[in-house]
């Protein structure tokens, strides 16, 4: 799931509320309830991923670049240590090239 092509964050952010069925306002929201959290941890690892800096991602979430740095690291820690979470983040992909081609 290595995406270095060009995307476009708010794409990315779109693609995410319809797979978790929250709203695009949830997802940006400074709430912390993991159905809002994890959702946003995984398209910060996903643009970082891809390539974008984590300065550029944090302004983007409206989020400092500690909580960047932390989001992708609790992603990269659940992707190293559950099958689930790799099955999880290619669904998600999935959907991401069905819903977001240019993504």
């Amino acid at each position: 799931y290595r995406r270095t092509n060009n995307m476009n964050l708010n794409q990315l952010a779109e693609a995410a509320a319809t797979y978790y069925d929250i709203s695009l306002t949830a997802l940006h929201s400074p709430w912390s309830k993991a159905k809002y959290v994890k959702p946003r941890h995984m398209c910060q690892w996903i643009a970082n991923d891809a390539g974008y800096t984590k300065s550029v991602i944090a302004r983007f979430w409206k989020r400092d670049r500690q909580a960047i740095y932390y989001g992708c690291r609790v992603v990269q820690c659940r992707l190293d240590t559950s099958e689930a979470a790799v099955e999880e983040m290619k669904s998600f992909m999935e959907h991401i090239k069905t819903t977001s081609p240019v993504l």
